[in-house]
């Protein structure tokens, strides 16, 4: 990338180890990759794959919606991600999730500069496709983990918007939009229902299921 890219910075929700609380795998991983540990970088970044490609399905839908691919985008942040490791200076997997973010989102405003056929960076777009993935990571941190999560599952709860992030992936495009339209942007059923071209009472019985197979998915993880 040609671009600068972001130092971490840890999201208020980040909560330091005690000294007695041992690090999760996650973190593990994050330790052997800043200690050149090339192995462990690629196991990390496979680990967030699907994270960064929801929020490139997330950031492309007012931008760049059918004209790039989510997986192109999420593999593209992996690279960059892979050669600027040494700029990562992070422990916990909130704070490594922030920075591929940041890394994100320059990907996304390079590729929509160049679709509107403009090298010059604007501020405003890479601000607003910033709040984007925010909005789309904040929905994957956000109480639904609990409601779709129970506490006999094996992966650390700090850590269960990566196990989110994968079941999102595996929906079918509909029920993954109703959940993006209605909880990621906020949109009132109304105008989920404009959006995706349906009865308001088609789109609250959509939404039901949707919320549905993801506890499923979920419960299979």
């Amino acid at each position: 990338m040609n671009e600068s890219l972001p130092h971490s910075s840890a999201p208020s929700s980040s909560v330091p180890h005690s000294a007695d609380e041992a690090p999760s795998p996650t973190e593990r991983l994050i330790t052997a990759a800043r200690g050149g540990d090339g192995d462990a970088l690629g196991e990390l970044l496979s680990c967030y794959r699907k994270y960064l490609v929801f929020l490139a399905r997330s950031g492309l839908h007012h931008h760049l919606r059918g004209k790039a691919d989510p997986s192109d985008l999420a593999q593209e942040a992996c690279l960059a991600a892979h050669a600027n490791i040494a700029e990562f200076r992070g422990e916990t997997a909130e704070e490594f999730a922030s920075w591929l973010r940041g890394i994100l989102t320059n990907t996304l405003a390079m590729h929509v500069r160049k679709y509107l056929g403009t090298q010059k960076r604007d501020p405003r777009l890479e601000q607003h496709l910033n709040q984007s993935l925010a909005s789309a990571s904040g929905f994957l941190q956000s109480r639904i983990v609990g409601d779709v999560t129970s506490p006999s599952q094996h992966f650390a709860r700090n850590e269960a918007f990566l196990r989110l992030a994968e079941a999102l992936e595996t929906l079918t495009d509909d029920y993954r939009q109703v959940i993006v339209l209605r909880h990621v942007e906020g949109l009132p059923f109304a105008e989920v229902a404009q959006t995706m071209q349906r009865s308001v009472h088609s789109v609250e019985k959509l939404w039901v299921r949707a919320l549905a197979k993801l506890k499923s998915q979920m419960d299979e993880r």
